[in-house]
């Protein structure tokens, strides 16, 4: 099994809103908003095109240290859970952003 560590370097979609990054989610068919992750360029490209209204988002890798910022941040603001590669209907996996933070946090 791959540790979660060397799992963290999905792509993002971000853009600057109001001088502060806003990044790409995902709306559950619950309601609850997710944060977008994807395994490819392209497919971050595809959702953008599909998903995401108005202009400036840019797809980004961040490094490893800022994709736990991102995960942190979101958390802290109340955004639970991470999809990776979702597209207008479905992701195809659901990860608690908290469950993701605190397995980084016993392998450091």
């Amino acid at each position: 099994m791959t540790p979660v560590a060397d799992e963290l370097s999905p792509y993002l979609l971000v853009r600057v809103r109001d001088g502060r990054a806003e990044f790409a989610r995902w709306r559950a068919s619950e309601g609850q908003d997710a944060l977008a992750l994807f395994l490819t360029s392209a497919n971050a490209s595809a959702y953008a095109q599909l998903a995401l209204r108005g202009a400036g988002w840019q797809v980004v890798r961040p490094p490893r240290t800022s994709v736990l910022e991102v995960l942190r941040a979101c958390h802290d603001s109340g955004v639970l859970f991470a999809v990776l590669d979702p597209d207008g209907e479905k992701a195809k996996r659901v990860f608690s952003i908290g469950e993701v933070l605190q397995a980084v946090a016993g392998i450091g």
